[in-house]
């Protein structure tokens, strides 16, 4: 259950409280849809009961002041109400950069006042360099929340041995995936897919999904598009989602004289739509220049669709040759190369589908129960 405005923060019965802060949506961003199904994949008569306390905006994204102001209100509030009683476990999920510092005094807080056990989980692709990039003050600051933890979650195990060297040799550190719902996100007939989706049925679709800013890599995928139409006359693109470069990607697309051959999808859609639509792929594109984890992957593969994609954070881990091709990111002739190698390619949906399982969320559920055991000290049949 969600933390209400001015409920208690413990869970008063005889399983263990894992309180967890984060965001949830709405918006729908990926700590935010981790942060909501995992907590709602947790057995309700399990060992474990877990509450959120909510932080983040709970909408559109305010001005910077206006989120600073919101953050120090929702310490203070999360200060007041740990005096009234306390969890067992705190599971701090944050990000880099202004993420992860407005997080600190939760860590801090909750591991010399409150004096729980304390988890951080750090989520996306961009800690490494920031930490790298920060001043003195922040690598000390940085450093000493990681330490003052029991475990640290990383999205990828890649990233195992640089936390090490920042946190120590002897911090616990795990590797926990992304992961999606199985129910919604499962091989669908191409063609009834396509009717769902409302295109034409002949042709081969390229299908991507994402925030349209920088980070996510599309004029690079546009770029690509050109190489890709003059090889292949049947293929199109579907750019699924919103952002600032909203007009610029579309004026790429006219200087470029792909108007037949690339469209956008402006328009929030559900999950379910998501599904149809990489259901209607022949493959799944995702061209970013960062990443962590990123849950549109492990989405495609559960619908048995091949993944094109860059080698960055934790793709290439999940990724093998008879899930995908991976190409440097920036890259848009490499970008072409890589979808033109899939075009021309068999792909096994139900051996994709099928290695998608291993990272569904009731598996990622199981994979935190075990290290809540670990820091709890439990032993248990399971």
């Amino acid at each position: 259950m969600e933390q209400k405005p001015d409920g208690p923060i413990v869970i008063a019965d005889r399983r263990t409280a894992v309180l967890m802060i984060g965001p949830l949506p709405p918006p729908r961003g990926g700590v935010a849809n981790f942060v909501e199904k995992v907590r709602d994949g947790f057995p309700s008569e399990g060992r474990y009961e877990i509450e959120v306390y909510r932080t983040g905006p709970a909408g559109e994204r305010p001005s910077t002041s206006t989120l600073f102001i919101q953050d120090l209100r929702d310490v203070l509030r999360y200060f007041r109400r740990s005096r009234k009683g306390r969890p067992q476990i705190v599971h701090v999920h944050t990000a880099s950069y202004y993420s992860f510092l407005r997080n600190v005094p939760y860590v801090m807080w909750s591991k010399h006042i409150s004096r729980v056990r304390t988890v951080v989980h750090v989520h996306g692709g961009g800690f490494i360099e920031f930490y790298q990039n920060g001043s003195a003050t922040v690598k000390y600051l940085v450093r000493r929340t990681l330490q003052e933890t029991n475990a640290i979650i990383v999205t990828s195990p890649s990233w195992i041995k640089a936390f090490q060297d920042i946190a120590g040799p002897d911090k616990k550190i795990v590797s926990v995936p992304n992961g999606f719902d199985p129910r919604t996100f499962r091989p669908i007939e191409r063609g009834e897919a396509r009717k769902e989706a409302g295109i034409p049925p002949e042709g081969r679709v390229l299908v991507t999904v994402g925030y349209l800013e920088e980070v996510k890599g599309h004029r690079y995928l546009i770029e690509a598009m050109r190489e890709v139409a003059a090889q292949h006359q049947d293929v199109r693109l579907y750019i699924i989602g919103n952002g600032s470069l909203r007009d610029a990607l579309a004026e790429q697309v006219k200087k470029l004289g792909l108007e037949d051959r690339v469209h956008f999808l402006y328009d929030p859609i559900t999950s379910a739509q998501v599904a149809d639509w990489m259901n209607a792929a022949d493959i799944f594109v995702l061209p970013s220049l960062k990443e962590g984890n990123p849950t549109v992957m492990f989405e495609c593969l559960g619908c048995g669709r091949p993944f094109i994609g860059t080698w960055v954070g934790g793709i290439p881990d999940v990724i093998t040759g008879e899930m995908g091709v991976l190409c440097e990111p920036s890259d848009p002739h490499g970008l072409a190369l890589a979808i033109n190698e899939a075009l021309g390619r068999e792909w096994s949906v139900e051996r994709i589908s099928q290695h998608a399982q291993r990272y569904t969320w009731t598996n990622i559920v199981s994979q935190l129960s075990a290290l809540y055991d670990e820091i709890m000290g439990r032993e248990t049949k399971d």
